[in-house]
């Protein structure tokens, strides 16, 4: 599960956002090509910064199937209340995509090419 977040998007105030409700357990130092590890609610968070300007946060399923969604859903919510963040997509496998944008997560529909008539 992925989200991705444009606007005042860095790795402290993601962390703050992740200790908000739940313990977070930050682990030592990055690792490969992330900035950041950690474990929440025995989950797996990788944090990177992805150009142009936005922040990746991973969400990997460890004790529980479908933990990942159930905290990358909630971290979407709370990131997404401050006025500093411009945009952000809930991306991954088996969920429903989710943007927000214009202060509002909707879900996001699929592209104009998915939908191509014969010419």
């Amino acid at each position: 599960m992925d989200v991705f977040v444009w606007g005042a998007a860095d790795t402290e105030r993601a962390v703050r956002v992740l200790q908000a409700l739940r313990r977070f357990d930050v682990l030592d130092g990055p690792l490969g090509s992330a900035d950041l590890f950690g474990i929440r609610d025995g989950v797996l968070v990788e944090m990177r910064h992805s150009d142009p300007g936005g922040l990746l946060v991973r969400f990997t399923d460890g004790r529980r199937p479908g933990q990942s969604e159930i905290v990358a859903r909630a971290f979407l919510w709370l990131i997404t209340r401050g006025e500093s963040v411009e945009e952000a997509m809930l991306v991954g496998p088996g969920a429903e995509p989710l943007r927000f944008r214009d202060g509002r997560i909707q879900r996001l529909a699929p592209e104009n090419s998915e939908r191509c008539s014969d010419d």
